[in-house]
């Protein structure tokens, strides 16, 4: 069992990350103050200091709990069939990271914020990383083409980068997310081994 004090450190840190995602998705990384983030939060701007010693290192963490939001985002995806299963979890990640903060924290300005190398290591141990486990197991068992892995991987993101902010820019819009989840399937069709006739489209 965690102590009070742990507790205590637990929740603010929790309520400054909260706090600090709403800012950074409403404002932007250069245009957010600490004194506002602390406000939100109800603790004292040298608590935000004490957790994570910088702006900086304020929205590192932010951009690492939607990482890691994201990953498990796309493992509930309830399904048999392992490719089934793959094929549900991007859609239902597709819509994940159309949320205006995803969009604005983790695709424009993470890897503005961070630069690149940092961005990258990050990527490797969350989504990025999934899928150099994911994928290969899914060559092996004959449900992907054997592309490389690297290839792959890129080509995935790529799509979910770039569908998601379709349907981002176009919020309710069913036309924009039926052709969204159209232009999906074609793609994933493409790389499985299996008939496109049996890839049932959501």
């Amino acid at each position: 069992m965690r102590s009070r004090r742990e507790m205590n450190v637990a929740a603010t840190r929790a309520a400054l990350l909260t706090a600090a995602r709403k800012q950074f998705a409403r404002v932007g990384f250069s245009r957010a103050e600490i004194g506002k983030i602390a406000a939100q939060a109800r603790v004292t701007t040298g608590a935000v200091y004490h957790h994570f010693a910088s702006k900086k290192g304020l929205f590192l963490a932010v951009a690492e709990k939607l990482e890691a939001d994201i990953l498990a985002h796309g493992l509930t995806a309830e399904a048999a069939d392992p490719w089934e299963r793959f094929r549900v979890g991007f859609e239902k990640l597709t819509d994940f990271c159309a949320a205006p903060d995803v969009q604005r924290i983790i695709f424009i300005e993470a890897p503005q914020v961070l630069g690149p190398e940092a961005w990258r290591k990050i990527e490797l141990k969350y989504a990025y990383g999934a899928l150099h486990q994911t994928l290969p197991r899914m060559i092996e068992a004959g449900i992907l083409k054997p592309y490389p892995i690297e290839l792959l991987a890129r080509t995935l993101l790529a799509l979910l980068r770039e569908t998601s902010a379709q349907v981002a820019r176009s919020p309710g819009d069913p036309q924009i997310r039926a052709q969204v989840s159209d232009l999906t399937s074609s793609v994933l069709s493409a790389l499985s081994t299996r008939p496109t006739a049996s890839l049932k489209k959501i």
